[in-house]
C-alpha cells in the first residue's frame, strides 16, 4: 500500500500540474480586452492605439514580472513614444484619489524579450507605478496621456477590483 502511495505521488509531481489559490486585481474599461500570464488570472487590460499595444496590470504579482504595477506601451521602433505628465490616480470608491508616479524602468528579466522584439521592429516601453499602496479595494484608476509621434493618446478609465483566482499551474510554464 505505501508503495502505491509513493507512486501515485510521483506521477502526480511528475505531470508537473499543482493547483494554487491566489487573488488579483481585475481591471476593465471599455475598449480593452484582459489577459494573463501562463496558467494564471487575467490580470493585464490591453488595448491598442495608434499603431501601438497597451498592457495595463496593477500588480504585484509574480505573473506581472513586477513588484509594482505598470504600463507597458509596444510600439514600432521608428515612433517616439513619450509621456509629460507622469502622475496617476487610483481613487477607492468613495474616497479621496491616490496620486502616483509612473517612472520609465526597463527591468532586467525582460532584457532577452526586449531583444526578441527589437529584431522584429518593437521597442518596448515600461512605466512602474511607485509607491501605490496594496489593492485591498475597488475603485478606478487613471492614467496619464502617452504621446505617439506626438499626438495624445489618452489611456481608458479602468475600473478594478481584487478578486480570487484558483487553477491548476503547470511545473513547466
Amino acid at each position: 500500500m505505501t508503495k502505491l502511495l509513493a507512486i501515485l505521488v510521483l506521477l502526480v509531481t511528475l505531470s508537473g500540474c499543482f493547483p494554487y489559490v491566489t487573488s488579483y486585481v481585475h481591471l476593465q474599461a471599455s475598449g480593452t480586452t484582459n489577459a494573463g500570464g501562463c496558467a494564471g488570472p487575467p490580470i493585464f487590460a490591453n488595448y491598442e492605439a495608434k499603431g501601438a499595444r497597451f498592457a495595463v496590470t496593477l500588480g504585484p504579482s509574480l505573473f506581472a514580472g513586477s513588484g509594482a504595477g505598470y504600463l507597458r506601451v509596444r510600439a514600432p521602433q521608428n515612433m517616439v513614444v513619450l509621456m509629460h505628465e507622469a502622475i496617476g490616480y487610483l481613487t477607492p470608491e468613495g474616497q479621496a484619489p491616490i496620486r502616483f508616479e509612473l517612472r520609465r524602468v526597463e527591468r532586467w528579466e525582460d532584457r532577452f524579450g526586449r531583444e526578441n522584439l527589437k529584431r522584429q521592429g518593437v521597442l518596448e516601453h515600461s512605466f512602474e507605478f511607485a509607491a501605490l499602496p496594496p489593492i485591498t479595494f475597488s475603485g478606478t484608476l487613471t492614467l496619464p496621456a502617452v504621446y505617439l509621434d506626438g499626438v495624445a493618446v489618452d489611456s481608458p478609465l479602468f475600473k478594478f477590483d481584487p478578486r480570487p483566482y484558483a487553477g491548476i499551474a503547470p511545473l513547466n510554464c
